[in-house]
């Protein structure tokens, strides 16, 4: 079980499914796009074409969107990003912008970028490899894979840990003044009383995980495991299309569910329809005797991950 012996006490990840749909847009299926929030940060998972009319019709904040998060540089996750330049361009906010994604994120940035014009704050684009671990602000630890898709591609596990409960009674016994007991509950000594002296054991923190687009391989079990949400492709419906999505880099909605249940996660969202699928909510019962805890992505869906009482 994922444990922590650092972090802060935020009690939930609020997360939102803004769009569902792979390769083209449709009336009722925008292209795929995540938005989560933890604290008073807002993140944004890839940006298809028209994301910021549902982030306008989501509860999320524009000015407090400081981080994109995208997963390749394939149109259908990536053209939205003019758009949602350009309305944070008028929401007021002037504090950097930073952009993580794999190798072309750079380039195709740069160019979607040309056709906002000045922006009034500091856009940080930042390449990544996969393997790497990093903070968004104090509160995300976020872990990135390598997935195996047809161009570089990453998927994302964002982890909020949790501080083991604070024992007052016993930093009263140990001779620790009230003002200090702050430090120990941030993990950091008071003369000779260390933070393990007086807190309990470390407590189970919250996961999210994020994986388009990518074939099936045995590394995104361990990767995604024990994962509160894994919001998951699953491009094609009929497991007659294995191999089909296998040699064009997806999954099938019976795989992606799989994956879901040998990682033990507690809940998971397909989502990143072909256009060819017309009704994925036909599948859901199929989908629910692999695995019960899963749920067909609509534009819209959203849920919130809360620290459980320990």
């Amino acid at each position: 079980m994922r444990t922590s012996r650092g972090g802060n006490d935020f009690s939930m990840i609020d997360v939102c499914l803004l769009g569902n749909g792979g390769m083209m847009p449709l009336p009722d299926r925008p292209l795929s796009a995540v938005a989560f929030r933890v604290g008073s940060e807002n993140v944004l998972f890839d940006c298809g074409e028209g994301t910021q009319v549902n982030w306008r019709a989501s509860e999320f904040s524009y000015p407090s969107l400081g981080t994109i998060l995208i997963s390749h540089a394939h149109a259908d996750h990536i053209a939205g990003l003019p758009g949602i330049l350009f309305q944070l361009s008028f929401s007021g906010r002037t504090e950097p912008v930073t952009i993580y994604g794999p190798q072309w994120t750079l380039e195709a940035v740069h160019s979607l970028a040309t056709i906002v014009g000045q922006l009034p704050f500091e856009l940080q684009i930042v390449k990544l490899e996969g393997g790497e671990t990093f903070n968004i602000g104090p509160d995300m630890q976020v872990s990135t894979l390598i997935l195996e898709h047809r161009m570089p591609c990453l998927g994302y596990v964002i982890d909020v840990p949790r501080a083991p409960r604070f024992n007052p009674d016993r930093a009263r016994e140990l001779g620790v003044p009230m003002e200090h007991w702050k430090q120990l509950q941030d993990g950091y000594p008071v003369g000779e009383v260390s933070p393990e002296d007086v807190t309990g054991p470390p407590r189970r923190g919250l996961r999210l995980s994020l994986i388009t687009d990518t074939r099936y391989f045995d590394g995104l079990v361990p990767f995604v495991e024990e994962s509160d949400l894994l919001v998951c492709e699953a491009m094609f419906a009929e497991d007659e299309d294995t191999e089909r999505a296998c040699q064009r880099g997806h999954m099938t909605f019976a795989q992606a569910t799989r994956l879901a249940r040998d990682a033990r996660v507690s809940k998971v969202w397909l989502t990143h329809f072909s256009p060819k699928v017309e009704y994925p909510e036909q599948y859901l019962e199929r989908m629910r005797r692999i695995f019960p805890g899963v749920e067909i992505g609509t534009p819209g869906l959203k849920t919130t991950l809360a620290f459980v009482d320990e």
